[in-house]
């Protein structure tokens, strides 16, 4: 009894199928294959395409581009990835960052040369108010193992939430930009060309996209967006 014990406290399981894992993230590769990966989508806001989509950026980015260059997006906004994130958020399972930040560094350094990485990681500030209610913003935390393993710096304190908006779930698009406008705040400005916003979903992008505004007055060259997942926003 002893031995098996000390097996399940030297070795995490699945936090999916619960299947004993030998590896630095609580996922085992079977259900890491089985994830909903985003293949076809818009090179700059993500947009999931249909099948046999044969341009690269969606109608709606050549008719009205956001302000960042480009979106990096692991995977549809589907199961089990939003029970995933909704794990992570609000029930405080701090392992699902962990995981994240592993996939979405195993994706970057894959996709990625090492003159195409960003200067600078930039995960989505929360107002205090939030931050102090759920205890850890779930971006910085995804974004610690990318910044360890890539040696690129967080900035954890050059933006701020200024404004307390309302939760963007059950908004429409149009309300969604009206609530995240003018909500950020340049304390220190960047000296980087090149950012990298880090996300963990993206719906309609106007939160990234307030931030890249943000971020280009203060002469920002280039900024990304890199989020775990990419939803497909039916709204209007």
């Amino acid at each position: 009894m002893s031995n098996i014990f000390n097996f399940t406290l030297l070795n995490p399981v699945c936090v999916l199928c619960s299947v004993s894992v030998d590896r630095s993230i609580s996922l085992c590769l079977r259900c890491q294959e089985d994830l909903p990966e985003l293949e076809l989508c818009c090179q700059q806001c993500g947009l999931p395409f249909v099948a046999n989509h044969s341009q690269n950026v969606c109608g709606q980015c050549l008719k009205t581009p956001p302000v960042f260059d480009y979106t990096l997006s692991l995977f549809h906004y589907e199961s089990p990835i939003d029970y995933m994130v909704s794990q992570l958020k609000f029930k405080h399972q701090l392992s699902y960052a962990a995981i994240f930040g592993h996939l979405l560094l195993d994706y970057t350094s894959e996709k990625l040369d090492k003159n195409q990485l960003p200067d600078a990681l930039l995960p989505v500030p929360l107002h205090h108010k939030r931050l102090q209610k759920r205890g850890f913003n779930q971006s910085l935390e995804i974004s610690k193992p990318i910044s360890k393993a890539l040696q690129i710096p967080i900035l954890s304190d050059s933006v701020l939430r200024s404004k307390n908006t309302l939760m963007q779930t059950n908004l429409s698009a149009v309300e969604r930009k009206k609530n995240v406008k003018g909500c950020f705040k340049i304390v220190k400005p960047p000296v980087f060309k090149h950012i990298a916003i880090i996300d963990d979903v993206v719906t309609t992008g106007s939160t990234c996209n307030e931030l890249a505004v943000m971020l280009k007055s203060a002469g920002v060259e280039k900024v990304g967006v890199w989020s775990i997942a990419r939803a497909n926003f039916k709204g209007k």
